[in-house]
């Protein structure tokens, strides 16, 4: 049989209190004597008590529900997820899932549009976005604007539409690439990017550039692969055309790298001996052949961070939703490998 739901009602008229003093204890809004307050939770845990998410919503115009939306196979997402969760589980709301299918590209942004909209309809307080677009129009964001519902950006930025953001000091990452691989006292390095399309190649790109030219070391190639994944073959190709020219290689993602690992063997060079070999994600891929020297994004806390941040743009309220955008960069952490030394 169904067990009947039990009321705010029932718990006052049992502890002989209020129907208020019953909700300020369960709405934890204090003011109330500490044994009465023990009584009334002892009460409402022995009755089963369950607030009612849709009644709570429609008095305080919130509805209890963040929405993060991520695309799928991004190699990050799932310990950003994680981390947003914990966040928002400790603060009782609920995380609602969005998968956006292809990681950039015109489908994928189509699929991203269609599924903000449909959160808009569901009056979600809040949304953490992983964009697959950085070039979108704020157009994009403008029911969001209107409606006042706070969004905070995470892992990749936007260029043309400035929100609350959450990622890595990916500059950061690149250029201390170059310092450790400079250390280890290389002087002919390959960077294997992918090119500009997202914030996260360029500005590690751009680190690690500068950052050669600050230790004296010489760039002797930018391999530019058409994506994060799936580019063995096209790697081995490149690198064999510069066979010998170099001694270091930095993968802007920790795929690419391990796919340089595995040419540099193809080409009989030994790593670290001659070729050191550095990523970036620090993921676990579990290839046991490999034990890559890569930068730990720390994405759970990007998550944490985000989920915070979101928290704290929705519990100032509507009117006060639009304050002058924050950002929150985490310095990533090298974690030594076999490839490279600290």
């Amino acid at each position: 049989m169904k067990k009947a739901s039990v009321s705010m009602k029932q718990i006052a008229a049992e502890a002989g209190v209020s129907m208020m003093t019953v909700s300020r204890v369960l709405r934890n809004e204090g003011n109330v004597a500490p044994t009465t307050e023990a009584s009334i939770r002892a009460i409402a845990d022995r009755l089963g008590y369950k607030p009612n998410r849709l009644v709570r919503g429609m008095q305080s115009g919130r509805s209890g529900i963040v929405s993060v939306v991520v695309p799928s196979g991004h190699a990050v997402a799932p310990q950003i997820l994680e981390g947003a969760y914990d966040f928002l589980h400790d603060k009782d709301m609920i995380m609602a899932l969005d998968i956006v299918h292809g990681n950039v590209g015109d489908r994928a942004f189509a699929e991203q549009s269609k599924v903000i909209n449909r959160l808009l309809e569901s009056r979600v307080d809040g949304v953490i976005l992983l964009p697959v677009n950085e070039e979108a129009s704020p157009m994009f964001f403008q029911e969001m604007i209107d409606r006042k519902i706070p969004i905070v950006l995470v892992d990749r930025n936007t260029t043309h539409f400035v929100a609350d953001f959450v990622g890595t000091d990916d500059y950061a990452g690149g250029y201390e690439a170059a310092r450790i691989l400079a250390d280890n006292g290389c002087k002919q390095a390959v960077l294997i990017s992918t090119g500009g399309f997202v914030s996260t190649s360029r500005l590690r790109s751009k680190g690690f550039r500068e950052g050669l030219e600050a230790f004296n070391v010489n760039l002797v190639e930018e391999i530019i692969a058409p994506n994060f994944t799936h580019n063995a073959e096209f790697i081995d190709r490149e690198l064999s055309k510069i066979n010998g020219q170099f001694d270091a290689v930095f993968g802007i993602a920790d795929r690419l790298a391990i796919s340089a690992w595995h040419s540099c063997q193809q080409l009989n060079l030994k790593i670290p001996q001659q070729v050191k070999v550095i990523g970036f994600g620090a993921l676990n891929l579990r290839d046991p052949r490999v034990a890559l020297s890569s930068f730990d994004q720390e994405p759970y806390k990007v998550g944490q961070n985000a989920a915070q941040l979101l928290v704290d743009r929705i519990e100032k309220g509507p009117w006060k939703r639009r304050p002058k955008p924050k950002t929150i960069l985490l310095k990533p952490k090298f974690v030594e490998g076999t490839s490279c030394p600290e």
